[in-house]
């Protein structure tokens, strides 16, 4: 089973600004953290059908549906995670990285309904969009569909999101920050039914309103492993360690590719209901080349190129969390919408979470980002045998929506223990 829990919390505070006002931190010489280089329309509207397809749950001969408002947006929001990737990547080398683009997403282009015109435009060109090109109420409209098209239920799949707002905290509130931070902490831990843990205080008596954006998704695979085949192996960490993780071990037919050009094995496995997740796997010393390359157009490569192989390889257990602080990634932008009586609302925090676990059944993952202001596979079959395959090395870790083409969740597991 996989399992995975986000959150997302934005914290606000209550020094009032304005878009003309006084600068806070330069914003980072990486900002805007996306620029999408597309010519035109026509451009942008072929790559998003593609990126779109990529994951698309109809089968390949089968005449298109109509574009889904979200789906004008998955490219963009795909660019922004490989970006922010990139960046967690060089800030902590050598550490497994964890995080969900789409709760990231959500969360700022929440806030971004309640900003003024220069602080709007700010935030959704830091999530990577080209208002020249895509309008923001196509923008808007493509966040509010993928709101209501992502969470789903079954036997074997569970997929929840919502957002939540925490307004008339701060000094002049009736409440106390322990109450406050009491009330929101008990809110997370229902929604993520208790899975990220203790959740650090971010409260201060500057905040006026907390921003909550939580993702939970719990799916099991189509093929489960035999956990009665689980056994010990070593984990080579890097090239002078190894820990030892329980390995599961598994035949079963599997997308699979290798791809000469990036040095890299991919590995794609399905779960019950909407979802899909990607393995890379680099040739020994090639991830850096890999992360380097990671781009919409390498996800559209690969999937032209995965065929249906008879597999028999090893993959780790593991369950890996990682928090984040996320406001150096905005530049000076108010918030004033959404919150009477409190124009002009400073973002100082902003927190994101992620948890995922992974084992014989599926997998589990959750995801939570806090701000404070102060295409299915396609039929393709290669019935020749690969060689056996063992994930023994760090792998990057995809795992998307198919639908609304999103990726939920972006990792990198270095070290399987966490």
């Amino acid at each position: 089973m996989i399992v995975i829990i986000t959150i997302d919390i934005v914290v606000l505070s209550a020094t009032l600004l304005s878009d003309q006002g006084p600068q806070r931190m330069e914003a980072p010489w990486w900002w805007p953290l996306v620029t999408v280089l597309m010519a035109g329309a026509h451009c942008v509207a072929l790559v998003d059908q593609e990126a779109s397809d990529l994951i698309h749950s109809g089968p390949q001969d089968s005449s298109p549906g109509p574009a889904l408002p979200c789906h004008k947006i998955s490219v963009s929001n795909i660019d922004f995670a490989f970006k922010l990737y990139r960046q967690l990547a060089v800030n902590a080398p050598g550490e497994n990285i964890l995080f969900s683009p789409v709760s990231i997403s959500l969360a700022l282009a929440m806030l971004s309904r309640g900003a003024p015109g220069a602080s709007r435009t700010k935030l959704l060109e830091g999530l990577g969009f080209n208002l020249t090109v895509v309008p923001e109420a196509e923008i808007q409209e493509g966040f509010w569909d993928l709101m209501l098209r992502l969470p789903g239920q079954g036997p074997r799949l569970l997929l929840t999101m919502a957002q939540h707002r925490f307004s008339g905290l701060g000094t002049r509130a009736n409440q106390s920050l322990e109450e406050a931070q009491k009330h929101i902490d008990e809110y997370i831990e229902k929604q993520t039914q208790g899975k990220l843990g203790v959740w650090e205080k971010d409260l201060s008596s500057e905040t006026t309103a907390v921003l909550v954006n939580h993702m939970l998704l719990r799916a099991e695979w189509m093929k489960p492993f035999d956990s009665r085949a689980t056994s010990p192996k070593e984990f080579f960490v890097d090239e002078h360690r190894a820990v030892w993780v329980p390995m599961m071990k598994e035949k079963a037919s599997h997308r699979f590719l290798h791809d000469p050009e990036l040095q890299c094995s991919v590995l794609q496995m399905d779960h019950a209901g909407n979802t899909t997740t990607f393995f890379i796997f680099p040739n020994r010393g090639k991830m850096r080349q890999l992360e380097d390359a990671l781009l919409p157009e390498t996800l559209i490569k690969w999937d032209s190129l995965l065929r249906t192989r008879e597999l028999d390889f090893h993959f780790p257990k593991f369950s890996i969390s990682r928090t984040y602080r996320l406001e150096m990634l905005l530049p000076q932008v108010t918030v004033d919408g959404g919150f009477p009586g409190q124009p002009g609302l400073n973002i100082s925090k902003v927190t994101h979470k992620a948890m995922m676990t992974l084992d014989e059944k599926g997998s589990e993952a959750a995801a939570a980002t806090s701000i404070q202001l102060t295409p299915r596979p396609h039929p393709d079959l290669d019935l020749s045998p690969t060689p056996g395959t063992e994930f023994s090395r760090p792998f990057l870790v995809m795992t998307f929506h198919m639908e609304t083409g999103s990726m939920l969740f972006l990792g990198k597991i270095v070290n399987p223990l966490g």
